[in-house]
């Protein structure tokens, strides 16, 4: 992961739709998933996580995370809660999630942020936003060291409006909504669907993508999206079909807010 001292797995482990304790050990023990995002909404992600770190793994998993209170004061907050959790003193990633405004990065918010890396309680600092001209605008102004930004083949945007017009000295780039919350899972106008592996090996076959968020609901599913990462790029002639799927897909878009699988 550039600008970080990571190295991981390029498909990451979302526990936002239930994943349980066991599958996120054996996903890190026999798969060598090791970017771990987890939030306190994610319960099996937690314990697999502190099963991990109690067992002695600690530096070989790359634990992400985050504040969703966009004030100084809930950063600090924020991160103790999740670290208590995990039983950790160092989250790897940090996040300030869900900027949809200038504002959220002012004041005290973004100076807490830093000093959370300073302290050494954070390895690498990140946003996450749906607003790609921001999220590029802000990749310069605060350093990132990691941007999480929506990318799928009904979400094609971020290749003009961030991927191309980052450098060599570039932050690490997370993708997210791989499946756009299960659309690109359904035909939609007599097109489509793709199956989940084909989602991930999408966001993947852009060389500036690193790691791509899976929200896998069960082991079996962690294994079919791990062998079709395995399988790598999509092939050109299904990398143009899907580009026309996500086109009758994003043609009946409607907003959510979500990660993983979905």
């Amino acid at each position: 992961m550039p600008r970080t001292p990571y190295r991981v797995a390029p498909l990451g482990l979302s526990g936002s739709f239930g994943i349980d304790a066991v599958s996120v050990e054996r996903a890190f023990h026999e798969l060598g998933l090791s970017y771990l995002f987890v939030t306190p909404r994610t319960p099996g992600m937690i314990e697999g996580i502190r099963k991990l770190v109690r067992a002695g793994h600690r530096d070989e998993i790359v634990i992400a995370s985050g504040a969703h209170i966009p004030f100084g004061w809930g950063i600090g907050r924020e991160w103790g809660r999740m670290a208590r959790l995990l039983g950790v003193d160092r989250i790897d990633v940090f996040h300030l999630f869900w900027i949809q405004a200038h504002w959220y990065v002012t004041g005290k918010t973004w100076s807490e942020m830093r000093r959370l890396k300073e302290e050494g309680k954070a390895g690498a600092l990140a946003v996450s936003s749906h607003d790609r001209a921001m999220a590029r605008a802000l990749v310069d102004e605060l350093g990132l060291d990691v941007l999480m930004v929506r990318y799928n083949a009904a979400h094609r945007g971020a290749e003009t409006e961030v991927f191309a017009t980052l450098g060599d000295d570039r932050p690490a780039v997370v993708s997210y909504t791989a499946t756009r919350w299960g659309k690109l899972l359904r035909p939609a106008s007599g097109l489509g669907p793709m199956t989940a592996p084909e989602c991930y090996r999408f966001a993947l076959g852009h060389p500036k993508v690193d790691v791509v968020l899976c929200g896998a609901k069960s082991w079996a599913e962690i294994i079919d999206d791990v062998a079709g990462v395995a399988a790598g790029p999509l092939d050109p002639a299904r990398l143009e079909e899907i580009k026309r799927f996500g086109d009758a897909v994003r043609a009946t878009a409607r907003g959510r807010v979500g990660f993983g699988r979905s």
